[in-house]
């Protein structure tokens, strides 16, 4: 603490699970399935699986003194699952790097400008099959992923950030705030596992073949693709908040 409006802060961690889930039917950690795993948990388990979790992270606080503020941390980590194989995989929340920041400065008349940033590194994911995804797919309606290959790829980074504006009024009895606030002002993507599916025609009306033919129910004349969810979203509201 260099002075009372200063703080750092510097942590380690490790961590060791035993007893972890594993699904009978295909031998894979519950951790390492993400959604291909039903909410409903309909599903034979055993509990014989490990893991760790480890990692360091740094923090930083500046207090309000005079007119600034601010928040960051950053923190490297690992978060490893086993199956029924016994090895260790990077699980679906090893983004291995979180970086965060929270920022505000108080203007003259009351107004206040505040910022929120987000990083998030390359989530971990696995692929799909792609013979057993195109066989299967006009009955399941979705790809099937290979795990032979548990969590080997990885999306892009995912990072984000939030900018409001808020105006105070002070009475004798109520404070009014009036605030705008825009959620990832920037539009920045948002980047997931992409979906598998055949390649349909622009109205979407019916599937594009490779012979003009009508799909073949194995999927055998089909075009497979992979569409990417990364689609933005900006969020911007308004409102007031009264306080007593």
């Amino acid at each position: 603490m260099p002075n009372d409006g200063l703080r750092f802060t510097l942590e380690g961690f490790y961590k060791q699970y035993n007893n972890v889930l594993i699904s009978a039917r295909n031998g894979i950690s519950l951790s390492n399935l993400g959604s291909d795993f039903s909410v409903l948990g309909n599903e034979k388990v055993t509990s014989t699986g490990k893991g760790n979790a480890y990692g360091v992270e740094f923090f930083a606080q500046k207090k309000l003194t005079d007119r600034f503020f601010g928040l960051f941390s950053y923190t490297y980590y690992r978060s490893q699952y086993s199956g029924s194989d016994g090895q260790l995989v990077s699980s679906n929340w090893d983004n291995r790097h979180l970086v965060s920041l929270t920022w505000g400065y108080k203007f003259n008349r009351n107004w206040e400008l505040g910022l929120k940033f987000r990083l998030q590194g390359k989530a971990p994911y696995t692929p799909y099959d792609t013979l057993a995804s195109r066989i299967n797919y006009l009955s399941l309606g979705q790809g099937i992923f290979d795990y032979s290959k548990l969590n080997t790829q990885r999306v892009n980074p995912f990072n984000s950030c939030d900018i409001r504006i808020d105006k105070k009024w002070n009475f004798k009895k109520i404070t009014i705030d009036l605030f705008f606030d825009v959620t990832n002002f920037y539009a920045a993507k948002n980047p997931v596992t992409p979906s598998y599916t055949f390649k349909r025609t622009d109205d979407n009306t019916a599937f594009v073949t490779t012979d003009n033919r009508p799909l073949q129910p194995d999927g055998s004349n089909a075009i497979p693709v992979q569409l990417k969810n990364d689609d933005p979203s900006v969020l911007p509201t308004v409102g007031f908040i009264v306080e007593f």
